[in-house]
């Protein structure tokens, strides 16, 4: 018999009214679990399963925002459950708020924090998921906490830097786009005809505009459809598995973008290594944690092949040598920590190095966007001046 999520509003020992969701087998188990929670239920009705879909709605800020609330309670050591439902009733948010008292009715129930959040992997992300994972396992959810509320206010922050420092291409971006649209559908073709219509010869750079433009007005459908398709197949592919490695592995043959992805996933990885070490996880073990924790599936076959390694007695320095995207300072670092506390102080070191990397690396997105936009936007603009100015001056030398 499958557990059911009950909605429910209730009257507490004092008089109080207070609502919110409780797993039950069914409705009967739901009201006994009430009752012996001094909690007399007024209504209690099954909840839809396409209400879980609304929790799309929860953004990283409230995410992280929820985590600083749950490293909170971890320290004051306050049982997760109640503490969580005293959170659900201060949120605004009724979506973050229903989420919320769910996760704390399934730790009530029995179930671990992480079971509790994989319901809502979507939202939390798998990285935040394994590296909750890793606080389980090492008994160490204070520490974890403390961390995921810096990687997240670090994502929001990296996030935001992105987006003020896309903003400007984009806009730019979008104007000439709009003017390139109409001089090359429309007034290029015009102007090729009058042309053409003295039966002279179009220079090059006229028939490739005049040909672009035919082709826009002619097949704009394609266009769009065909942009639209590669959009909802990258989408696709991302979210399966083996396709998410493919594209993974195109994404790091790019230099600058390759430099992001490993820096990140290099601060994430040697965090959850320091952590799980220091808490007294075996290292083989330790390291597959890790690796899942960074969120990259190329990173996650590369620890699980160190691992699988160590187990068959081979050193950590000589193993770490044959990863392939793990940059070389972090295989130097942690391979040269002859114990676990060592290594837990390597990995600290290594973690606070690569965090700075990517705040340097998130800042200076602008400095490798501008030049390459300017140097596109410059041929693009060149090739339409060039239709435009070279039958003129042909014109002109013909009138001569």
């Amino acid at each position: 018999m499958s557990v059911t999520t009950y909605h429910y509003e209730a009257i507490d020992a004092q008089g109080i009214q207070t609502k919110g969701s409780i797993r039950a087998l069914d409705e009967a188990e739901a009201y006994r679990k009430l009752t012996a929670s001094a909690l007399t239920p007024l209504v209690l009705s099954p909840m839809r399963e396409r209400a879980a879909l609304s929790f799309s709605r929860v953004k990283l800020t409230d995410v992280a925002n929820l985590t600083r609330e749950l490293a909170v309670l971890v320290e004051a050591q306050i049982p997760l459950d109640r503490g969580l439902i005293a959170i659900a009733e201060h949120e605004r948010k009724p979506e973050l708020a229903a989420m919320i008292r769910d996760i704390a009715t399934m730790i009530e129930s029995g179930q671990t924090i992480t079971t509790a959040m994989e319901k809502y992997r979507s939202t939390f992300g798998d990285v935040y998921i394994e590296t909750m994972r890793s606080a389980e396992k090492s008994g160490n959810l204070q520490a974890v906490t403390s961390h995921l509320v810096e990687m997240l206010e670090k994502q929001v922050e990296t996030g935001s830097q992105l987006r003020r420092a896309l903003a400007y291409p984009v806009i730019v971006l979008g104007m000439v786009g709009a003017a390139l649209t109409v001089i090359v559908g429309f007034v290029v073709p015009k102007f090729a005809a009058t042309f053409a219509s003295g039966n002279r010869e179009l220079p090059l750079a006229t028939k490739i505009v005049q040909a672009v433009g035919a082709s826009m007005q002619g097949y704009w459908w394609a266009y769009l459809g065909g942009l639209f398709t590669v959009l909802i197949t990258l989408a696709l592919t991302w979210r399966n598995p083996k396709g998410r490695l493919v594209l993974e592995a195109a994404l790091l043959k790019i230099p600058y973008v390759c430099d992001v992805i490993s820096t990140m996933a290099a601060a994430r990885f040697s965090r959850v290594l320091g952590i799980s070490l220091a808490s007294g996880l075996d290292v083989t073990e330790a390291i597959e944690i890790a690796g899942r924790s960074t969120g990259r599936p190329i990173f996650v076959n590369d620890c699980a092949a160190i691992s699988e390694n160590l187990r068959q007695g081979e050193r950590l320095i000589d193993t770490l040598q044959r990863t392939r995207y793990l940059p070389p300072f972090a295989k130097r670092m942690i391979g040269a920590g002859k114990d676990a506390k060592e290594l837990s102080r390597c990995c600290e070191i290594v973690s606070r190095h690569f965090d700075r990397e990517a705040s340097n690396l998130t800042k200076n997105v602008n400095t490798i966007i501008e030049p390459i936009m300017t140097i596109a936007l410059a041929g693009i603009v060149l090739l339409v001046a060039l239709s435009v100015f070279l039958p003129m001056w042909q014109m002109a030398k013909i009138q001569r």
